[in-house]
């Protein structure tokens, strides 16, 4: 199984989690060549810039190539793709969005074969488990609830986590700390700029990272 790095969030454009970035890149391996999946957005105005932004950022922290795939791809392509590459990197976004690319094209069956480095970055790190936390809805009337991934992580996760969020009385760490409770699964909460670096089972914690568990809270170390 891949190793796999869930960002809680990262500004590309300010490099806000390059260390972070940095060691997965390094852990690929010598020179490595990097597969981007940008299909977290239907914005195409301004497509082409973030695409030299990402290019750009990664090729300073030590990649050699960076290939994108595109929705078009055929399967065969995608697979070609991926056995060229060391690190496959799944962009912030819209979750659902990614999840529904990814099973129409079968990138889900890929990432799955794929043993080099899996990055997701905010909504990519929500899809790698086998389901995750959001919130829904607006105001007084949001809830935090759970939604299905493709990954097959047995936990769940919640990104841009504000362990200090707290609006009308409707805290993050409320919510969670019921639908923890209400579950029995664990949720590791992860900040902008944290990272659950996950490697054969084992957890290894970059930054501030919190788990709920069956209505209780502790920080992860």
């Amino acid at each position: 199984m891949s190793k796999l790095y869930l960002l809680g969030g990262e500004d590309i454009r300010k490099r806000s989690s390059q260390h972070i970035m940095k060691k997965a890149i390094t852990d690929a391996g010598p020179n490595p060549t990097l597969l981007i999946f940008p299909w977290t957005s239907d914005r195409v105005d301004n497509e082409g810039e973030y695409r030299a932004i990402m290019t750009e950022y990664f090729l300073d922290l030590g990649a050699e190539t960076i290939q994108f795939a595109e929705p078009w791809d055929p399967y065969g392509a995608l697979i070609k793709k991926a056995r060229s590459s060391q690190l496959i990197y799944l962009p912030g976004g819209n979750p659902q969005l990614l999840i529904d690319r990814m099973l129409i094209s079968r990138g889900d069956e890929i990432l799955a074969d794929f043993d080099g480095i899996i990055v997701g970055n905010s909504a990519g790190a929500l899809v790698l488990c086998k389901k995750y936390a959001a919130i829904v809805g607006q105001g007084e009337a949001h809830l935090t609830r759970f939604f299905k991934g493709f990954g097959d992580l047995d936990f769940a996760v919640a990104v841009h986590y504000k362990p200090d969020d707290n609006e009308k009385n409707h805290s993050a760490d409320k919510e969670l700390l019921a639908l923890s409770d209400k579950s029995a699964t664990k949720i590791y909460a992860i900040p902008e700029e944290s990272a659950i670096i996950y490697n054969k089972g084992k957890l290894e914690f970059d930054g501030q990272v919190f788990q709920f568990y069956r209505g209780n809270r502790m920080k992860c170390y």
